[in-house]
């Protein structure tokens, strides 16, 4: 647990009611206006941090760049303010998953998914390079995908101003950033612009749609070597069901020059949009074929003269094959008709009988074929944040985790916590959404 601030302390107008996590500069709580009960993401430097003038630098920078900007793909900065002297950043809560855990633990999104994500994020970094900012942490782990499907691009603890007017927040032949989406001119000079954004991208668009980052290796500098000389394995050859276009926009934000990527993110944007809306149409039309050559194929044919005879005087004509056989056809018939009745019959009973209900797949969820309607529910772990959540096989998540339950149906969650395990069960009501559980209360 921080120990920057205590829960239900209050930042302003805020009280703080969950921890959400730390990363190297910041910690993240959950909190909620005392007033008008809006739900904010508040975060604070790390105790480690808060000395650090380098740091509080780059917190107030982060602070005035987020505030110059409102897009809807974008989390919005509600204010910025200072309690006991520690610098606070209160921002847009986005209840929901990062790009990052719904891709890591589960593997590649489908096409259609990835492009509509990587789309809204395009928009956004579109958007932000149109403000002279570059971000600089383009990464899954920065992408926030809502409950309601909204994506939000997060974290500007890096972000720079074009034309070096923040001085002093990057020192010269540093880099920044995470080393997996680091641009291979950002490792040589240290130096990001438009294009280095872009190069991060396409490790995004890569790793949505194969599961896996381009550029792994057991040590650093192995990383490192592999950015240099651009050495990922081809797509398709993680993912074959990628489509080429998408395989194409991937290959071009990934070139080694600069001058050979997508030059603007408005450029990549209108490429990802262009094969979204081929995808959405299918494949072509075949086409026609091409007509004959003029004295060839079935028009020779028909102008040459047919052969004349002269048919034998006093022969019967010869039965047709219809004739001969109505016989069996007609006990052909009957069989058909008979199977079609009896298995009519059958499929219907199959089909249109009600049986009460039924466990999903063993995963520990009541489902109930008379039509319940579905929603998702989140469960959160009330003092043991390190609880793992299982719903049968499957480990949905650490502290809290999203659900999908039939409305009125009853949710069954295994709780496992330092080698201890127990089961819990709950109903779920038709208004509520969050259920909050206690380890060692087990009903």
């Amino acid at each position: 647990m921080s120990n920057t601030f205590l829960l239900n302390s209050m930042v302003g107008e805020y009280r703080l009611v969950d921890f959400l996590g730390a990363g190297g500069m910041g910690e993240v709580y959950r909190a909620m206006h005392a007033k008008i009960g809006r739900i904010a993401a508040i975060k604070v430097l790390t105790v480690a941090a808060r000395n650090d003038p380098g740091f509080n630098q780059r917190f107030s920078n982060e602070a005035r760049i987020q505030a110059s900007l409102q897009h809807p793909n974008i989390a919005t900065l509600y204010d910025y303010t200072q309690v006991q002297g520690q610098p606070c950043i209160i921002m847009e809560y986005v209840d929901g998953q990062t790009l990052c855990d719904r891709v890591r633990p589960y593997g590649p999104l489908h096409h259609t998914e990835a492009l509509q994500i990587f789309a809204a994020v395009c928009d956004a970094i579109a958007y932000i390079h149109s403000h002279g900012i570059i971000h600089r942490d383009i990464k899954s782990n920065n992408i926030k995908i809502g409950s309601s499907g909204q994506v939000k691009l997060l974290d500007f603890g890096i972000a720079k101003l074009m034309g070096n007017m923040n001085p002093g927040l990057t020192e010269t032949g540093s880099v920044v950033g995470t080393l997996e989406y680091i641009s291979p001119e950002q490792l040589a000079t240290g130096v990001a612009d438009p294009r280095s954004d872009i190069w991060a991208l396409g490790v995004l668009l890569y790793e949505m749609t194969t599961g896996r980052v381009p550029f792994e290796a057991q040590t650093l500098p192995g990383i490192i070597d592999k950015i240099g000389r651009v050495d990922y394995l081809p797509p398709k050859q993680l993912n074959p069901a990628i489509p080429a276009d998408v395989v194409t926009i991937i290959t071009r934000c990934l070139k080694k020059n600069p001058g050979e990527r997508y030059q603007t993110a408005t450029a990549l944007l209108q490429d990802v949009r262009r094969v979204q809306a081929g995808l959405a149409a299918g494949p072509p039309p075949p086409k026609p074929p091409k007509p004959p050559k003029p004295g060839t194929g079935p028009l020779r044919a028909a102008t040459m003269p047919l052969p004349t005879t002269t048919a034998p005087e006093n022969i019967a004509p010869e039965p047709s094959w219809l004739s001969r056989n109505w016989f069996k056809l007609t006990g052909v018939s009957a069989v058909l008709a008979m199977f079609l009745l009896f298995g009519g019959y059958g499929l219907y009973y199959a089909c249109c009988s009600d049986p009460s209900s039924e466990t999903v797949g063993g995963s520990g969820l009541t489902n109930n074929r008379s039509g319940k309607d579905m929603k998702t529910v989140m469960v959160e772990m009330n003092g043991t944040p390190d609880a793992e959540i299982w719903v049968g096989d499957k480990k949905l998540g650490v502290g809290k985790a999203e659900i999908p339950v039939p409305v009125g149906g009853l949710v069954e969650v295994r709780l496992k916590l330092h080698g201890k395990e127990e089961t819990q069960k709950f109903p779920i009501a038709p208004n509520k959404r969050t259920y909050t559980l206690t380890f060692g209360q087990s009903k």
